[in-house]
């Protein structure tokens, strides 16, 4: 048992891992495309801008010249991120690589900036450049991952503080002759403002971005347990798992449900005379039938039980029709057992026999066990005589026997049917009147194919 729940829960821990490593990659592959997308805009932006720039400007040809070349380094980036995601060569780590990568190109152009001006580092907030910051931790925070982030804001800001620093300082005088009536905005004080406005930015993505991965871990979990319900529910039962109704499940309730049991005769035999592969076709095109009846009749596949099936109607949500809905079933999955029949026939191969009860009356309704180990379960007397009514047909030699309980409940005449007495059925002391369908020409067809 041990095991079994190490199993378990190494399936699920691989399950969650495999969905966060899916978000991290669509994450790098959005960023990746902002960031072919930002540096495609500013290439073309800064093309245009040299083309139409004012002729009183300075000649500024050495820094476009290094802007550009800036700019083809963070385009030449994005393309080797997509490559490796395109390739599943990426791996997380890289994401800090590339966050490198994005500091580098700040620092050098920044540096560039100050060496071809020629300006001193107290007028750094005038480059154009330093307007990109912003949008570089920004984009960064696509990842959702704070730690990127926060790597990602130390590096960027901590960049431009040293090689501002690096530029050098001026005293107030040299200042004025630089800027002017400017001089007060780029004094220490305002400087200082701006760059902890820089940093408390890139606090706030860091906190963004942690959030965002707490509830981005929190989507995993859900979906990761409603998918581990989802291989042990009924398939029918995704409604109630979509709506959030699982602690009603589990508690249960008991409701009035019809049931239906089928089973191969002879199958023994069969098994004995079917080699593996043959045994496994038959079998996967038995269930294939009965769950398009069962879907038909909006019936849930409860279990298949060997060379048998367990249908129930009335949940998630019972219905007046319930008990109508399982005949109709029975009766579809007669007709279809007939055709196929006939095919078998025409291919040389023995038919197939089955038989079917049905009952509607009161069980209990819900899903036992955790959430790494969920059963959907229909517990009660009813399932009991369903289950023996299946066996009853044995005796009586019919493929489909209903109890009168089923038929009045589902508005049929009993009339209308071929009644075969009370039964009494082991394990219980009251008898249970039984009937067969009256003749029919699908029926007949079944009979002939179960005789």
């Amino acid at each position: 048992m041990t095991r079994i729940m190490t199993a378990e829960a190494a399936t699920r821990g691989a399950s969650e891992a495999d969905l966060l490593h899916e978000a991290d990659v669509a994450a790098e592959r959005l960023g990746c495309a902002v960031r072919m997308g930002v540096a495609l805009v500013l290439l073309i932006a800064l093309k245009y801008l040299v083309h139409h720039r004012p002729g009183e400007l300075p000649d500024v040809d050495e820094q476009i010249f290094y802007a550009t070349i800036m700019l083809d380094v963070l385009l030449g980036t994005g393309l080797v991120v997509f490559l490796l995601l395109r390739s599943g060569w990426w791996r997380r780590w890289m994401a800090y690589a590339t966050v490198t990568v994005d500091a580098a190109v700040i620092a050098v152009s920044l540096h560039l900036d100050f060496k071809v001006s020629g300006l001193p580092g107290d007028v750094a907030f005038a480059f154009p450049l330093m307007t990109a910051i912003p949008l570089i931790l920004v984009v960064h925070m696509l990842r959702l991952r704070p730690g990127v982030q926060a790597y990602a804001t130390i590096l960027v800001l901590g960049s431009v503080a040293f090689i501002a620093a690096h530029a050098g300082h001026v005293d107030l005088s040299e200042r004025t002759r630089i800027a002017g009536e400017l001089t007060p905005l780029f004094g220490f004080p305002p400087n200082v403002m701006r760059f902890l406005m820089l940093l408390l930015a890139g606090a706030t993505l860091v906190l963004a971005a942690a959030r965002g991965r707490r509830l981005l871990h929190r989507a995993v979990e859900e979906t990761t347990r409603r998918l581990n319900l989802g291989r042990y529910l009924p398939a029918e039962l995704a409604s109630v798992m979509a709506a959030g109704r699982m602690d009603e499940l589990k508690t249960g309730r008991r409701a009035t449900v019809a049931l239906l049991f089928v089973d191969i005769r002879d199958s023994t035999t069969m098994e004995e005379n079917l080699d593996p592969a043959k045994l496994a076709a038959l079998m996967s095109e038995f269930r294939s039938r009965v769950s398009r009846a069962a879907a038909a009749h909006r019936g849930v596949v409860d279990k298949f039980i060997g060379d048998g099936a367990f249908l129930v109607f009335g949940v998630p949500e019972a219905a007046a029709d319930d008990a109508a809905r399982a005949i109709g079933c029975g009766k579809a999955i007669i007709a279809s057992l007939a055709s196929w029949n006939d095919m078998r026939r025409r291919a040389g191969e023995e038919p197939i026999r089955v038989g079917i009860g049905i009952h509607a009356g009161e069980a209990f309704v819900g899903a036992v066990g955790d959430d790494a180990r969920l059963e959907f379960t229909v517990l009660g007397d009813a399932v009991n005589v369903a289950c023996r009514l299946e066996q009853a047909t044995k005796e009586h030699a019919v493929p489909l026997i209903v109890s009168r309980d089923a038929l009045v409940v589902a508005g049929e005449d009993p009339a209308a049917w071929d009644c075969l007495g009370s039964q009494r059925l082991r394990g219980r002391p009251l008898p249970v009147e039984i009937y067969a369908p009256a003749s029919s020409p699908e029926l007949v067809t079944s009979s002939v194919a179960t005789a």
